[in-house]
């Protein structure tokens, strides 16, 4: 595989209404900006969807909207169906194969945590199990679910289990261990890795795609920060990963989902507020983190193709 062949896929926002509801009609305008900046494929209802604060019912609108939305594109659909719940989640994945979605991952429960590989593929293989034979994805966020398992032993005693078992989504910072699961059975599983601003590395590392909140509106950075790692431009690479270094590091200061929201609106897309407990941030917060993502240049470099901007500022 050369970094040409290397997938980008967008965690959509779930758009709400002002009073809490989804706003489906929002999802168009998300769909029509990634088919624009040259998306391969969408993750539902994972962290930046806010999937674990969705319904039931809301998780299987988003994830049917999605499915129609990209019938007839190049966007494959992976649905998170991960839940503290066996029989919720079993439920989740049994639903994305009756909708025709391409992919189905799943994240740990994090209340009563498995305390062991053994206990997390134990809880896994019913999940994997209800999706028939539609790809299966172990989401791994530590971050976020505080369990941390050795990914390498999952991925190999796990595959004995779960015969859809073909990788991670990797959110996590170990690269040491990402490498080890990128070498596992001489490169066996995918990796799709989840961390924007440590991209450049997970691309070099060999990971086949990524996952990540700054594509829904930033995608043409990082198809040139990729491109010109694949043609050895090592200075340009460093200079556009530094960017994204910049803009999510007022975008996170600004209140993380919420401030990647508020940038969906500067893109043509109201997502809405964030659902409680997140907090939404004021008129003046939002003003602000417009005037410090101006003052970096970010109108100017995050939706630039390669053919626009040929030579990237220096951050």
């Amino acid at each position: 595989m050369t970094l040409a062949d290397f997938r980008l896929i967008v965690p959509p926002h779930t758009p709400f209404n002002a009073d809490g509801s989804l706003h489906l009609d929002a999802v168009s305008q998300q769909a029509a900006l990634f088919l624009e900046n040259g998306i391969n494929g969408v993750f539902v209802s994972g962290s930046t969807g806010e999937g674990q604060s969705l319904s039931s019912e809301e998780s299987y609108q988003m994830a049917q909207r999605w499915r129609d939305l990209a019938n007839g594109t190049d966007m494959d659909v992976i649905i998170q169906v991960g839940h503290n719940s066996l029989p919720e989640a079993v439920a989740r994945a049994a639903h994305a194969q009756q909708i025709g979605a391409d992919a189905i991952a799943a994240s740990s429960p994090c209340y009563f945590k498995p305390a062991n590989v053994d206990a997390l593929i134990d809880f896994m293989v019913p999940v994997a199990a209800a999706a028939g034979d539609l790809p299966f994805y172990f989401y791994d966020i530590p971050p976020f679910t505080e369990v941390r398992l050795p990914m390498a032993e999952f991925l190999a005693r796990g595959k004995q289990r779960i015969p859809n078992l073909v990788g991670l989504k990797y959110s996590n910072v170990d690269l040491m261990q990402m490498q080890q699961c990128i070498q596992l059975n001489d490169g066996e599983f995918e990796v799709l890795f989840g961390s924007d601003q440590t991209l450049l590395a997970g691309a070099a590392m060999g990971a086949c795609g990524a996952i990540g909140t700054t594509y829904n509106f930033a995608a043409p950075l990082y198809r040139r920060m990729l491109a010109a790692l694949d043609s050895g431009d090592l200075a340009t690479a460093r200079a556009l990963q530094a960017h994204s270094v910049d803009m999510i590091h007022l975008m996170a200061s600004a209140g993380g989902i919420a401030g990647f929201k508020a940038v969906m609106q500067w893109f043509g897309v109201d997502c809405g507020p964030v659902r409680a407990p997140l907090e939404n941030l004021s008129a003046d917060r939002i003003q602000q983190l417009r005037t410090d993502l101006e003052a970096i240049g970010f109108f100017e470099w995050s939706q630039k193709s390669a053919a626009e901007m040929t030579q990237p500022t220096s951050p």
